[in-house]
């Protein structure tokens, strides 16, 4: 009687699961998708690859485009002036010409003034390509990490998804444990009521039981709040999909680990950073190099003094005398200051980059050792959970035995109790033994940057 309830149970243990695997099941795939969809921190990232792009445009625009600067003015002023022509630059006091002299002629004079003036430096002794190049550095250095930040939410998502399924093993355990015990004291009292065993059993027998329940809704708060904490990742989990978790105690055969790649989102990120550092470097030693400029300038002037030297001093009268000028000229720009300390400059941005460049041999060491570590400890695992299947086996072959005999009056409640035990242990040591590889799994996968064997089993 006990071993066909036992076989009906197992028979609908696995309908339900086969039917809910046919629903829509909750998988990592859907997971990743909703975490790299609508997490805030990756919103940051391709602002910051965006503001990227515009930098490269401007940085492209300084180098290549001149500097032109338009003044329009009308003002009122002295006219006690020098000659010659000059560009109106800031700083610049525009006057008008001389006059005659004559007495009762007012001492100021309204003026008007225009100008256009364009700065195009053609030569800088290549500053203009390193800083086209620093800005594609730049932008590289963005893409990258967006790209490293989607690993570490896929890393995160994938641990609190593998969490999720840890607590729901448990949770099929503890309710297995529970359908055990609450069988073992349904049996107890019906032999006690027969007379064939004490009143004693059913009070041992139900302290089990109770137990074993409390286990289960300890194991049923921690899927809850397990669920809560995927969520807070992947906002649109619809919680009353099914979980299939079977495969978590199904794992297929592990590859071992092969060798971290260079680029590996988390080392590109560093080796970016060296790449830019050196361009900035190589820049700051160009500062101690003039600039060549091609100089042009377009005025058009009014004054309120004619060309005999009378003057006038209403306000319209600024734009009368008008004339038009051009200049055009070549400048060499030396800053001696720049020259100066670009020595210097250029060592302590150096100095940076060995700083960058001991963080990225530090992290590729680091990737190295934990890829090594999780493969050794991933190989140890699978030994263990082999033997531990066997275990788990023989315990329950063992108890259906005991529960047997115990039906017939053969052995104690006590001795069933322990062998039920042992099973419970040998089943749990089972689940923890799986928990510990996935672990070491998820600590390969993020160190190799590949997840393919996670999607596969957990799609």
């Amino acid at each position: 009687m006990i071993r066909l309830k036992l076989c009906l149970s197992s028979i609908f243990v696995m309908f339900v699961s086969s039917s809910l695997h046919a629903q829509s099941s909750l998988g990592l795939t859907k997971i990743w998708e909703m975490t790299l969809s609508d997490y805030p921190s990756l919103s940051s990232k391709q602002a910051q690859l965006d503001e990227s792009r515009f930098t490269k445009r401007l940085t492209r625009n300084n180098a290549y485009m001149p500097n032109v600067q338009l003044q329009l003015q009308n003002s009122m002023g002295t006219y006690a002036s020098s000659s010659g022509a000059f560009f109106p630059l800031p700083g610049v006091i525009n006057i008008n010409g001389r006059a005659s002299g004559q007495p009762r002629q007012p001492s100021a004079a309204f003026n008007t003034f225009g100008s256009v003036v364009a700065d195009w430096k053609f030569f800088e002794f290549g500053r203009k390509n390193l800083s086209i190049k620093a800005a594609d550095l730049g932008i590289d250095q963005a893409t990258n990490e967006l790209s490293a930040e989607q690993l570490r939410l896929k890393t995160r998502s994938t641990q609190l998804f593998l969490k999720l399924l840890n607590s729901k093993v448990n949770l099929q355990w503890a309710l297995q444990n529970e359908a055990r015990t609450k069988q073992i004291f349904e049996l107890s009292a019906s032999l006690a009521v027969a007379g064939l065993k004490p009143g004693a059993d059913s009070s041992l027998a139900l302290s089990a039981y109770l137990q074993t329940d409390a286990e289960q809704e300890s194991w049923q708060a921690k899927l809850s709040s397990d669920l809560q904490a995927l969520i807070e990742l992947a906002p649109e989990v619809d919680t009353a999909q099914a979980l299939y978790y079977q495969p978590y105690l199904a794992p297929a055969p592990v590859m071992q680990g092969g060798v971290i790649e260079p680029g590996h989102p988390y080392l590109q990120v560093l080796d970016d950073a060296v790449r830019y550092g050196q361009t900035q470097a190589e820049l700051a030693g160009r500062q101690a190099l003039p600039s060549f400029s091609a100089l042009g300038g377009l005025a058009l002037r009014g004054s309120g003094i004619s060309q005999d030297g009378f003057v006038e001093n209403g306000v319209l009268d600024g734009y009368a005398n008008g004339s038009t000028n051009y200049l055009l000229g070549v400048a060499v720009t030396w800053n001696i200051t720049n020259a100066s300390n670009s020595n210097l400059e250029k060592k302590r941005i150096l100095s940076k980059v060995r700083s960058r460049q001991a963080n990225y041999d530090v992290q590729k060491l680091d990737l190295n050792t934990r890829q090594s570590s999780a493969s050794k400890r991933i190989e140890g695992q699978l030994k263990q959970i082999s033997s531990i299947n066997a275990a788990v086996k023989n315990a329950r072959l063992a108890y259906e035995l005991y529960l047997s005999r115990y039906e017939n009056g053969l052995i104690s409640l006590t001795e069933l109790l322990q062998i039920q035990l042992i099973l419970q242990q040998a089943e749990k040591t089972n689940i923890d033994a799986h928990s510990q590889l996935w672990e070491q799994v998820l600590v390969r996968s993020e160190a190799s940057g590949d997840f393919s064997y996670l999607q596969n089993q957990f799609k």
